[in-house]
């Protein structure tokens, strides 16, 4: 007999030793093993009956499992729904784009005068230019910090008319700049060309455009990412950055560093070596550091450092005397961040703030300041919101009593196999009537019946909704929210009333406390259900029970069929024998005749 559907169901490892091939009824004749089948099948049935049993209690800590998870979703709910920020939800308008705001439910309702005078501002260390010297006198060759010159033609266009100038590498600064100047002045434009401050600039009384016809000239001396100017009656045309300013991709081995060097900022020793790029240096330095940031100006050809918060931070920079020249650092400039300074008046008194953050916190507003001037912020109850909390709650609460009351009410499912259903068919009716599911749905149903500090839910205009006599809803925990009546106890009892009766830690604990509590207990490890259908749980313990008596009855059943095979197989024996006789004697007669 196959037992290994119910061994499965109990972990039992079962082996099918005595179905080794049997050739039952050679001699007699018998269907031996549907006899033995038979026989089996009727010692079998109270092992059934243990099996039905098993799947029962297995099936019932799954339906309880559902109620726990179910009633968990309560819990979790209750936990968010009784916070003060939800149940007295705050708004704050203001009146300009000085800062933005919002409120907890710690603020005043009210209107908030704010005048902010500053705002805050992240200290920085401005390292001096360490780009390469360029001059008038210098050769368009020396230009080869961010590209590598080329001769080339470049052209001029004003309105529909262009001309062209060739230029070569051994040609100075102030040779190109003249023959741009002459070009200019050639399409009859009056016009200025110089070069200062590592800057070519072109002031011209006509709108113009440079661009190369070979070579690089725009790229050299940074016009290529330029635009024209109109400024004061002149058209102005500058490089947009240091001409000598060096590529990010330049190595410290470039600028002169052969070996390995140090850097120490705010006390963090940072290693640099002589293959580094300069890309490479700021990003170990922004690796390294968690309270300054580090970005190369390549328009100037500097190293910046700003502290990553703002307010008064300090940043120190330190290290090898010709890192820190060769990077600019040792001529570089500190300069330290401002903090935030507002005034806030509020029913006619005045209180100055000062923060080291533009996120501001002042008596439950946060204030997130963007420049200074002055505004109006102002607070109030969103009643609206707080209804719909408490909708939020009711339709949550509904949603719980009404499966806990179909489980106790719903019918299990019939003219289906079990091996038909699927698993929640199998599960459905499993708790009907339940006295220990009946329990648990009687005391959610008693909190109905509970105040806080003398204030009902009823109160509240939550009500069972039952009318005349009819006591459904009562019967099923059911509820129903008069929107009106709520609005008119919170504009009686005040804003914080309705976070009072659930929320509350003072006098009575709140409404939704009790209820957060009660669900805990219920679903916790160890708790109410898990005592019930947990894995310590006494379905658990009848499982146990249930498993040790089912083993014992299949090793009977395996014994029992190996001995009744045993037993077959010796009445075959001997009728085999029984049959050879008579064999023999036969033929003895048939030879005496």
């Amino acid at each position: 007999m196959d037992l290994s559907s119910i061994a499965n169901n109990i972990n039992y490892h079962y082996q099918q030793g005595s179905r080794k091939i049997q050739i039952g009824g050679a001699v007699s004749g018998l269907d031996t093993a549907s006899i033995i089948e038979k026989l089996l099948e009727v010692e079998a049935i109270p092992l059934q009956r243990l099996n039905e049993k098993f799947l029962k209690y297995s099936n019932l800590q799954k339906a309880y499992k559902n109620v726990s998870e179910k009633i968990r979703e309560f819990y979790n709910f209750l936990g968010n729904f009784s916070l003060q920020a939800n149940l007295i939800p705050k708004t704050a308008s203001v009146s300009s784009s000085v800062l933005s705001a919002s409120a907890t439910a710690a603020a005043v309702d009210g209107s908030y005068l704010i005048n902010v005078e500053s705002v805050a501002t992240n200290s920085n260390f401005i390292g001096g230019i360490f780009a390469k010297s360029v001059t008038e006198e210098s050769q368009l060759s020396e230009l080869n910090t961010r590209y590598v010159p080329m001769n080339g033609t470049v052209r001029v266009r004003v309105g529909n008319l262009e001309r062209t100038f060739d230029y070569s590498t051994t040609d100075t600064v102030g040779d190109v700049a003249a023959k741009l100047e002459s070009t200019l002045s050639d399409l009859g434009v009056t016009a200025f060309v110089k070069f200062q401050d590592g800057r070519l600039i072109i002031e011209a009384n006509t709108a113009f455009q440079i661009s190369n016809v070979s070579g690089n000239f725009t790229f050299l001396f940074r016009l290529n990412d330029s635009y024209v100017r109109y400024v004061d009656g002149k058209y102005i045309l500058e490089s947009s950055g240091h001409v000598g300013a060096f590529s990010s991709f330049k190595t410290l081995s470039d600028l002169g560093i052969n070996e390995d060097k140090t850097l120490t900022i705010n006390g963090k020793e940072i290693t640099l070596a002589k293959g580094d790029s300069i890309s490479k240096v700021v990003s170990k330095i922004n690796s390294l550091l968690n309270d300054v940031s580090a970005h190369y100006d390549d328009k100037y050809g500097r190293l910046v450092l700003v502290s990553k918060k703002t307010g008064d931070e300090l940043i120190s920079v330190s290290g090898d005397s010709d890192i820190m020249q060769v990077l600019g650092l040792s001529e570089g400039t500190f300069n330290i961040g401002s903090v935030a300074r507002l005034t806030v008046t509020f029913n006619g008194y005045s209180e100055t703030v000062v923060s080291k953050s533009n996120s501001v916190m002042y008596k439950g507003l946060t204030l997130n300041l963007s420049g200074t001037g002055q505004t109006t912020v102002t607070v109030s109850t969103d009643v609206d919101a707080i209804v719909n909390k408490v909708k939020d709650f009711v339709n949550k609460w509904n949603e719980l009593t009404d499966f806990l009351y179909k489980k106790l009410t719903e019918d299990k499912v019939k003219g289906k196999k079990e091996d038909e259903m699927s698993e929640e068919e199998k599960l459905q009716g499993l708790l009907k009537n339940d006295s220990y599911l009946r329990r648990i749905f009687d005391r959610f149903r008693n909190f109905l019946y509970q105040s806080v500090n003398g204030v009902k839910l009823a109160d509240l205009g939550i009500v069972s909704g039952d009318r005349g006599k009819g006591f459904t809803n009562t019967m099923r925990g059911k509820l129903e929210l008069d929107e009106d009546k709520l609005k008119k106890f919170i504009e009686t009892n005040g804003t914080d009333a309705v976070w009072k009766f659930f929320g509350s830690t003072e006098g009575d604990k709140g409404f939704g406390l009790r209820l957060k509590d009660f669900t805990f207990d219920l679903t916790k490890f160890n708790g109410e259900i898990d005592t019930v259908a947990g894995m310590n749980g006494r379905l658990e313990r009848e499982k146990r029970i249930l498993s040790k008596r089912m083993v014992a009855m299949m090793q009977y059943i395996e014994k029992k069929e190996q001995m009744l095979w045993q037993k077959y197989s010796a009445l075959e024996s001997a009728l085999s024998k029984l049959a050879a006789q008579g064999s023999f004697m036969a033929n003895a007669f048939a030879q005496r005749k």
